[in-house]
C-alpha cells in the first residue's frame, strides 16, 4: 500500500471524515471506493446494454428535481 496525502478545504475534510464515521468506514477506503471507477479502465467497464443505451436522453426533468425525494415520496405513497 501507498501513502498519499490529499489537501482539501476544512468543511470537506470535516464533512468527509464525519460521513465515514457515521458509515463506519475508514477515510482511506472511501476515498479509494470513490476513485476506482474514475480509474478503472474503459476495457474493465462493461458496456451498456444497446437497449440501455438507446434510453439515455429520453427524459427531461424540471430544474431543481430531487431524484431521492421523488423516490422516497414515491415510496411513502406505495406503502402508506
Amino acid at each position: 500500500m501507498s501513502t498519499l496525502t490529499l489537501t482539501f478545504d476544512d468543511d470537506l475534510a470535516t464533512q468527509a471524515q464525519e460521513y465515514a464515521q457515521r458509515t463506519g468506514t475508514d477515510l482511506s477506503v472511501l476515498v479509494a471506493e470513490l476513485l476506482r471507477p474514475v480509474v478503472a479502465p474503459a476495457r474493465k467497464r462493461r458496456p451498456l446494454s444497446p437497449e440501455v443505451a438507446a434510453l439515455a436522453g429520453c427524459i427531461s426533468l424540471p430544474p431543481g428535481f430531487d431524484y431521492k425525494t421523488a423516490l422516497g415520496d414515491a415510496l411513502w405513497e406505495k406503502y402508506q
